[in-house]
């Protein structure tokens, strides 16, 4: 609603035109005649083309401007910035085409002043989407006319124009050149949001209406998008054409540095590749990447404990647990006291149903008189996870003898309820609790806890908890 009120003032403003001031030609409330806050004296030097058509058929021709920072040769390319006009040009009596507005060519002058081409446009409010995709085909087949790096390419959208013209972006059809775009005090788009385009959306909080961008943050994560989200604290609706003040011009720096960031080639370091920084990189997010740099430092390295330790833990955590198994065991040959391997060997062998070995793996790490809390729970939590419950719950218990925590009692009282001994799962709960495990949402939304949800004092503990 405020978007819609803020245009309607504009509207109004730029309906009152006729009304001047009596001392100057120049209306005085005129709104699209302020230009973006940031200043540049090489805008100054700035060389602009203007009225380029970019777009000519029967229906009518669309031009654009050009705006390029000084002292380009033929041959010199520069990425671009696009401020898009998804809200069409109204071309009735006294009306202004977008791009002349004071913001759509004082941004542009700005970002040649940065050193990259700044381009505004027209556009047909009954074909938005025609326009957008005649300026990039425009781009993509003379761009290089005007110094334009067709594969580097920002947009900027604010206002009503952010809709529409995230309508385009998130389009797998979109232009493939576009690396980074920002949105201005729009409306919330509804996704979903393409992971490969890089996103910058500034609210202000004049447009911050209860509820208005509750969904945002859910829809970034829901489609893991690459989307920085910038509250403008304090910013009303436009306030890089209308807030005269610092706070106003370190977001429109931010802007150009994000353009920056994504639109310019990234230093590369003097260090050379690691595969072990290689492995640390990829484990969380590609096991399979990190299992074959593994394997490859194994064979480079065999008999470097720490790295065949990680080869096998990694393949543990893959389920592969005869490969692990078999590389534990060439750690052990290297280190045959080293507790961590003797636990995994443990576990791996308790979960295979291989009870006798895994119990005697245990007695050599117990006999090490090195055995700690943290030793304990490794191997109660590897049980746990492989379903071995009641194994686990033997070593939780030791644990929680040894030093009683929180979240060791949680753990305790999950491989007590997946066996539906509700007595002690309890009692285990409760003293998570009192040690400071006390997230409700944790315990609501664990299926380990299914079995003990129906009873009463399932409820009655859940409902005192944070």
């Amino acid at each position: 609603m405020k978007i819609k009120f803020f245009v309607a003032l504009m509207v109004a403003g730029v309906n009152g035109l006729s009304q001047t001031s009596s001392n100057s030609s120049r209306p005085v409330m005129d709104p699209l005649s302020f230009g973006v806050i940031l200043d540049d004296p090489v805008t100054k030097q700035v060389v602009a083309k203007l009225d380029i058509p970019y777009l000519e058929d029967t229906k009518g021709s669309l031009k654009l401007d050009i705006y390029s920072p000084p002292g380009l040769k033929a041959a010199d390319k520069r990425p671009a910035v696009i401020f898009l006009n998804a809200i069409g040009d109204q071309l009735g009596p006294g009306q202004r085409r977008v791009k002349s507005w004071g913001i759509y060519t004082s941004w542009p002058r700005l970002m040649a002043a940065n050193g990259y081409i700044g381009i505004s446009m027209e556009a047909d409010g009954s074909r938005i989407q025609e326009s957008i995709k005649g300026l990039f085909s425009f781009l993509s087949e003379k761009g290089s006319h005007y110094n334009i790096d067709k594969n580097m390419l920002g947009v900027y959208a604010a206002s009503a124009n952010v809709t529409q013209s995230v309508v385009y972006l998130m389009n797998e059809n979109a232009d493939r050149g576009i690396k980074a775009a920002v949105l201005y005090y729009g409306n919330a788009p509804s996704g979903p949001y393409r992971k490969d385009l890089p996103v910058l959306f500034v609210v202000s909080e004049g447009d911050a209406a209860p509820n208005r961008y509750n969904g945002l943050w859910n829809e970034v994560l829901k489609n893991n998008a690459p989307w920085t989200i910038k509250m403008g604290t304090g910013m009303p609706h436009a306030f890089d054409a209308y807030s005269d003040n610092d706070e106003a011009r370190k977001i429109v720096k931010e802007t150009i540095s994000f353009w920056k960031n994504h639109l310019e080639p990234v230093p590369q370091p003097s260090w050379a590749y690691s595969k072990a920084r290689d492995v640390l990189g990829s484990s969380q997010m590609k096991p399979e990447k990190t299992i074959a740099l593994l394997k490859s430092m194994s064979e480079e390295y065999p008999n470097d404990v720490s790295v065949l330790n990680f080869y096998a833990t990694t393949l543990r955590h893959e389920q592969k647990n005869e490969e692990a198994m078999a590389i534990y065991k060439r750690v052990l040959a290297l280190d045959p006291l080293n507790v961590d391997v003797l636990v995994n060997l443990a576990a791996l062998n308790y979960v295979a149903g291989k009870k006798s070995e895994a119990e005697g793996y245990v007695a050599t790490a117990m006999n090490t008189g090195k055995m700690t809390r943290n030793s304990y729970t490794q191997l109660a939590y590897v049980l746990l996870v492989g379903n071995k419950n009641s194994e686990a719950a033997i070593y939780y218990e030791k644990s929680v003898a040894m030093e009683p925590r929180g979240l060791d009692y949680y753990n305790l009282g999950c491989a007590y309820a997946k066996d539906a001994i509700k007595d002690k799962a309890f009692a285990a709960l409760e003293n998570a609790v009192k040690y400071g495990f006390d997230s409700k949402q944790q315990f609501d939304s664990d299926p380990d806890l299914a079995a003990l949800r129906s009873d009463e004092r399932y409820k009655k503990l859940v409902n005192a908890l944070k």
